[in-house]
């Protein structure tokens, strides 16, 4: 389990009568060995087993009053609450979330302007489907988790877009967390939602997307994919199936319509996010899921050895979930609490969108 915070030297000590307080709140809710000032901090060894999940929600809850915190850990076979000042949050700016939007729109637009030039599509046009459509993938991803977090009561900021080079004209973009979650099942919860939400919307789009396949001679720049989720395939099946799919043209192929790539990028984000690994989507889940830092550990080297495997494309992701995994991750609030049985089950349907954005190359 990860270590529990002490109060800092720049804090107010505790005094005797807010101990005493504490106390009481803690004693309402938990079954208590033993209550002590440890190194300023009110701690408390809980009995073990008890039910912990409810009451230490209902604590958080008492505690927020008094403009604190708490967490609660296991630390050498023993469960220990401990009670602290609750950190202050830096307000936001939220000029830099614009000024980032209207760049990433521009880089985006940028890409979708030169990267269909065979297509047939007026420039103008591919470019701003092109942004619209990348940026409502990317979008909807980051409201999936920023609404969860507003849900779960925890301090988060409006998403980050970022502008990037061609060929996609993004980054990606993020939300900063400002508070940890309340329990794993809120860990699990702003892991999860997001690339949910993403997965939907790229699917959707990508399904659009291989409808509208241009059938064009075989330029010598011509704009296909080496790379395929693994959806596409099962969607160009059944797309086949029912004689939908456009056909390619004797010695051609079929060109990416802006949709298509944006769906493309949707599904690849999507997969990427969910990889077990550091601070990660799929790396939250992985937290509030498996305790211990073996597994996990194993959990990261599996992934970037795997977008190694899959080819050079990844290599600066691979590298990326290295830097990051030397970062601890902090957990949630209550790292002692089980995970709901539901989002256990959850689980498995997030393996399989992992694998349903997971490109295959073709």
């Amino acid at each position: 389990m990860s270590e529990i915070p002490s109060a800092t030297d720049d804090t107010q000590p505790f005094q005797q009568t807010d101990f005493e307080k504490i106390t009481q709140l803690v004693k309402g809710e938990f079954q208590i060995q033993e209550a002590l000032l440890e190194q300023g901090t009110p701690t408390y060894y809980l009995d073990w087993p008890q039910e912990t999940k409810q009451a230490f929600l209902r604590i958080l809850n008492h505690l927020e009053e008094m403009k604190l915190i708490a967490f609660l850990r296991k630390v050498n076979g023993r469960v220990v609450l401990r009670v602290v000042p609750k950190p202050p949050v830096k307000p936001s700016n939220p000029r830099t979330n614009v000024i980032l939007l209207l760049a990433t729109v521009a880089t985006t637009f940028i890409t979708g302007y030169i990267s269909f030039p065979n297509t047939g599509i007026n420039p103008i046009v591919s470019g701003a489907i092109f942004s619209i459509t990348i940026l409502m993938v990317l979008g909807i991803h980051e409201m999936g988790h920023k609404l969860t977090a507003n849900k779960k009561k925890i301090d988060a900021t409006s998403p980050y877009f970022i502008p990037g080079p061609p060929p996609l004209g993004t980054l990606g973009a993020v939300i900063m967390q400002k508070s940890l979650p309340r329990n794993r099942d809120a860990l699990f919860d702003v892991g999860a939602n997001g690339p949910i939400a993403g997965f939907i919307v790229a699917l959707v789009f990508s399904a659009i997307g291989l409808l509208l396949l241009i059938p064009a001679p075989t330029p010598p720049d011509a704009n296909t994919l080496s790379l395929m989720p693994a959806s596409w395939i099962l969607l160009a099946r059944v797309f086949s199936g029912l004689n939908l799919l456009p056909h390619a043209p004797l010695n051609g192929v079929l060109l990416l319509h802006p949709i298509t790539s944006a769906g493309w990028a949707g599904m690849v984000v999507t997969m990427l996010n969910l990889l077990p690994a550091s601070m990660l989507d799929g790396g939250h889940v992985a937290r509030s899921t498996l305790t211990g830092n073996k597994p996990r550990l194993i959990l990261t080297f599996a992934s970037v050895t795997l977008l190694l495997l899959v080819g050079t494309e990844f290599m600066v992701m691979a590298f990326l979930i290295v830097f990051m995994s030397m970062f601890k991750h902090p957990g949630p609030l209550d790292d002692v609490s089980a995970l709901s049985r539901n989002r256990k089950l959850l689980t498995l349907a997030l393996v399989a969108v992992f694998l349903l954005a997971f490109p295959v190359r073709v």
